[in-house]
């Protein structure tokens, strides 16, 4: 998504304006999530769209369930980070689901010299921000939805780790496979 409004984010510990969002989590592992830190993720990455409304429900999983939901949904036979769908076609209010590996956070975020827990956040953003319309299939639009995940990471308080590739600048190589 090219949004013409540029971010107005701070890095300040403001709670989300006074928006009519509905959040709604299900932890379907044994890993204990800050479900109130997801919650602020998600106002946070929907602050700069045109939505003053939304309902999203954010299921937390492991790699065996997002695999059969790849699988099932998008036809591709391997587990993923995060998969994301839009419920509802109404400009005025978003309703969606966000689906993601615990598991997937685990193994990539040791990889990204971070936490699972930051990469389990950045997972809720990224979806979030798929169903608000953003798009990362070419490097614009990839370039635009990683600044708007480092604008939400760093409200949070979220380092990002300087040996992370996703977030150099110019990389080429930025995704192996698309995550929603």
């Amino acid at each position: 998504m090219n949004s013409s409004r540029p971010s107005e984010q701070t890095n300040d510990d403001q709670e989300p304006p006074e928006r009519r969002h509905r959040i709604s989590i299900a932890n379907e592992t044994e890993v204990a999530v800050d479900a109130e830190r997801i919650e602020r993720a998600v106002c946070w990455a929907l602050d700069d769209t045109p939505y003053d409304e939304a309902t999203v429900s954010i299921a937390i999983v492991d790699d065996e369930t997002i695999h059969q939901l790849n699988r099932q949904f998008l036809a591709h036979d391997y587990p993923t980070d995060v998969l994301s769908f839009t419920l509802e076609d109404d400009p005025q209010q978003l309703e969606g689901e966000i689906i993601v590996s615990v598991d997937t956070a685990r193994q990539n975020g040791a990889e990204a010299g971070w936490s699972a827990d930051a990469e389990l956040l950045l997972y809720v953003i990224h979806g979030t921000l798929h169903l608000a319309g953003y798009l990362d299939k070419d490097p614009e639009d990839y370039a635009e939805m990683r600044a708007a995940e480092a604008a939400v990471l760093d409200r949070l308080g979220v380092e990002r780790s300087p040996t992370d590739v996703r977030w150099l600048a110019g990389n080429d190589d930025l995704a192996e496979e698309p995550t929603s």
